[in-house]
């Protein structure tokens, strides 16, 4: 059996035909979840993207793996301390856990380059990092290498493949005519809309509407506005969003098509999934990732796994990213670390049902501190500090009723708020007595934060 793992950049789940969206974004996935199982319900534990990626390689949750923010103390794992005084036994990564059970773990990614992420190229078999960007590569560029190892490699037994592409992570830098082509086909959704957009133009911060680039800079790509001053505009974000995943689709059949070259993809497991979305007017944030809410921290997940998953299923319980980690392990054989956090559904795969989490709890600790606590229904989010954000202190949301989040019910539903509060609480407890808990790393980035704009 062989396993490879796309890993989209800010991608979000309700732009993908296969979850809903009526443009033409993404044929080859479409077909992918149409073979196998698509995910509802699908959520990183910790954004943004060193984070979210730390979570999943670590199968443990920022709180405890100590990585909820890009830069400063709570940016670095509890790995590297201990290396030299022998390897810590919670340290087992996901990749080397892999090949535990006989599988090489092949990554090609620019991840740790970019983010100066010293612990991502650990315990892989071969490590690629497809030429020396520290950003912006595109799905071309990844794909070359990616390519050449498949038509050496790709017919071989037992392996793991990660492919990570920065597409379509903003500034959507990409040829033009895919950006055209987009462009011809109708915005989906009639929200924001143009009331709402002017709204808009009163919240602050970098990646607003009036601010769409730091310091009132101009977009670098024609595929992006200025700002967000109207649907017009709007529609030009988009289109070069929807642009970037379709051209990013394109990259991901090249890849099944040389596999398919070898004779081997129908006995390939396919999983596709994301670090974590990208806000496109939620809370008035356009095109960047800087809080705890739902379209930042659900994601798409897509798992094709020939002769075990049923075509065409859907699985909509809640699970989190780190579980996909404990989930890989036991589809190759292995045990799942006890210190893990996350639980696998491997099962799942064949029942299409998981029931693991009555309710998730995840984190944001870059653009702001924030803990939000989602049901099936409701999603609560708690802000520490906004760092000149709007952000009330207590959110409360009725997701299938205001997918938007637009409607805040935290005075009209104090019980809710309650019940939410009281799983937030048991969520912290439970991981504060786990043997090797550490100081909250949001606390940490608070502590760091203040002190620095002290002097």
């Amino acid at each position: 059996m062989r396993i490879i793992f796309f890993d989209i950049d800010s991608l979000r789940p309700d732009h993908l035909g296969c979850y809903g969206y009526a443009r033409p974004t993404s044929p080859t996935l479409d077909a992918i979840a149409a073979q196998g199982m698509r995910f509802d319900h699908y959520y990183c534990a910790d954004s943004p993207c060193m984070p979210s990626r730390h979570g999943w390689i670590t199968g443990r949750y920022g709180i405890n793996n100590y990585v909820v923010t890009h830069g400063g103390s709570a940016s670095k794992p509890n790995i590297l301390e201990t290396m030299y005084a022998g390897p810590d036994p919670r340290n087992a990564l996901v990749q080397q856990m892999l090949r535990r059970n006989g599988y090489d773990s092949i990554c090609f990614s620019n991840f740790g380059n970019r983010h100066c992420a010293t612990w991502f190229p650990m315990g892989w078999t071969e490590f690629h990092s497809p030429n020396l960007k520290t950003g912006s590569e595109s799905a071309e560029e990844v794909n070359g290498p990616v390519l050449r190892w498949l038509k050496n490699n790709g017919d071989r037994d037992h392996y793991f493949l990660y492919i990570n592409y920065w597409d379509p992570h903003r500034i959507y830098d990409l040829p033009r005519d895919w950006f055209e082509r987009m462009s011809a086909h109708p915005l989906p959704s009639a929200w924001p809309d143009e009331t709402a957009i002017e709204n808009h133009q009163r919240v602050n911060g970098w990646f607003t509407a009036s601010t769409l680039f730091p310091r009132n800079a101009k977009s670098p790509t024609p595929n992006m506005p200025d700002a967000i001053r109207n649907r017009a505009d709007l529609k030009h974000m988009t289109d070069g969003y929807d642009a970037e995943i379709a051209y990013t689709d394109h990259h991901v059949r090249q890849v099944l098509d040389a596999l398919d070259a070898h004779g081997v993809l129908e006995d390939t497991v396919i999983v596709i999934s994301a670090d974590h979305g990208e806000a496109m007017g939620e809370h008035g944030i356009y095109g960047d990732h800087v809080c705890a809410d739902e379209c930042i921290h659900r994601i798409p997940l897509i798992i094709r796994w020939p002769g075990v998953t049923s075509p065409g299923s859907v699985c909509r319980d809640l699970l989190y990213n780190v579980d996909l980690s404990a989930t890989l392990i036991e589809m190759t054989g292995g045990t799942v670390p006890e210190y893990y956090d996350g639980c696998s559904f491997a099962e799942t795969l064949r029942t299409g049902s998981a029931s693991l989490h009555e309710y998730l709890v995840w984190g944001h600790g870059l653009y702001t501190l924030q803990r939000a606590v989602r049901t099936p229904r409701h999603l609560m989010v708690r802000t520490y500090d906004d760092f000149g954000y709007q952000f009330d202190p207590v959110e409360l949301y009725d997701m299938n009723a205001d997918p938007y989040q637009t409607r805040n019910l935290r005075d009209a539903r104090p019980d809710l708020v309650r019940e939410m509060d009281h799983y937030l609480t048991e969520w912290l407890h439970a991981q504060r007595v786990k043997p090797y808990a550490l100081p909250d790393p949001l606390q940490v980035v608070w502590q760091e934060r203040r002190k620095k704009a002290n002097g």
